[in-house]
């Protein structure tokens, strides 16, 4: 009868596939690259004309580039948590600049079902990795339109709350099942609306969301109404807030 593994040894079994998994994540990135890289050249038409079809298969290329490659981003990135191995930088940012630049990165998705997002935001200064808080935010907004009707509002506010900064993005989507609000920040648990997420990216989106935020000291909460919208917020503690107000 084959011995029980110890503790250890299981640990070790952990590491060990994370860490294959994390190589092969790499190496498929890297491959990805190269595929993109040179698409992006034929479409360029640099090395010759194109008729239509070939230019729409092209953008067929690509457009799965992109999907597949910000699924391998997920990947890598849920491993570096899981690891212990993800690097929050943190320093001193215009919290506005921040709001603008995530409106600004979900711009082509909102404008292609016409969905307005507004912005109330204090003008004060956020402390913390400006990379990572830009994803968690794109990622929020981007479930948000996917999940909201052509038309519909989402509203993102980023406030502070006297012990560093309170975000929240309202929209006026589906809505999650309460008995699913609990579901939707653990790994490969989703419930039936983030299941269909599934054919447009990792589904680790959320996991991950909540890891960043914990990193940075925060906490990351649902609350939701089915068939009437879905808030999500999150908290960024930090050092003391100063006003950029004149």
């Amino acid at each position: 009868m084959e011995p029980s593994k110890s503790v250890e040894d299981k640990r070790d079994d952990y590491s060990l596939r994370e860490e294959f998994i994390a190589v092969m994540a790499h190496e498929m990135k890297n491959t990805l690259s190269s595929i993109v890289s040179f698409s992006e050249i034929l479409l360029s038409q640099k090395l010759g004309k194109l008729n239509d079809r070939q230019k729409v298969r092209l953008q067929h290329i690509l457009d799965g580039g992109s999907r597949l490659n910000s699924m391998i981003i997920d990947v890598l990135d849920f491993q570096k948590i899981g690891l212990g191995q993800l690097r929050i930088e943190k320093k001193k940012y215009e919290l506005e600049e921040v709001c603008q630049e995530a409106i600004l990165d979900i711009s082509s998705l909102s404008d292609s079902k016409n969905i307005t997002v507004n912005a109330h935001v204090d003008q004060v200064e956020i402390y913390c990795d400006y990379f990572r808080i830009l994803q968690v935010l794109n990622n929020i907004l981007n479930n948000g339109i996917k999940f909201s009707d052509t038309g519909s509002t989402i509203t993102l506010n980023a406030f502070s709350d006297g012990n560093g900064i309170l975000f929240e993005v309202v929209d006026e989507g589906v809505g999650i099942k309460e008995s699913d609000l609990n579901k939707v920040f653990q790994k490969f648990k989703q419930s039936d609306v983030t299941r269909s997420l599934e054919k447009e990216g990792s589904g680790l989106g959320l996991a991950i969301c909540k890891g960043i935020v914990e990193l940075h000291g925060g906490k990351i909460w649902i609350e939701s109404n089915v068939g009437k919208g879905t808030k999500v917020s999150f908290t960024v503690p930090g050092r003391k807030v100063f006003s950029t107000k004149p």
